[in-house]
């Protein structure tokens, strides 16, 4: 699953988006601008707070 990058506005949608276009139980971590600064979030182009993502699925090869 690709990462979604969200601010705190659009954190609900960015896990909805990832439950139900990924059909796996996403991971939420804190992002900050040190990770790197050109990141946008994925609905607005704001600055993100969150990254929703899954690395680390067991189902996965």
């Amino acid at each position: 699953m690709k990462p979604i990058y969200a601010c705190h506005e659009h954190i609900e949608e960015a896990l909805d988006d990832a439950v139900y276009t990924g059909f796996e139980m996403p991971v939420l971590e804190q992002f900050t601008p040190v990770d790197n600064e050109q990141t946008k979030c994925t609905y607005c182009k704001s600055q993100p707070i969150y990254m929703v993502a899954n690395f680390c699925s067991p189902t996965k090869s």
